[in-house]
């Protein structure tokens, strides 16, 4: 059980670190917006919107198991 949460643990920090910084990312170039290409914008946010989407499912899925 221990060793399970411990593993379980370690992925939602490294999931919440690669999060935090793609936002990080996303909120820089915002700032910089008007040096930034709007395709190469929008390419990011939709990978972002990916991810986030994506850590969220897994954590549907494994908790509905």
């Amino acid at each position: 059980g221990m060793n399970m949460k411990e593993k379980i643990a370690k992925l939602i920090d490294l999931k919440s670190i690669i999060t935090l910084s793609l936002v990080i990312t996303l909120e820089i170039l915002i700032v910089k917006g008007n040096k930034l290409d709007s395709d190469l914008f929008l390419l990011f946010s939709n990978i972002i919107t990916m991810v986030i989407t994506y850590f969220f499912t897994k954590k549907s899925v494994k908790e509905g198991e």
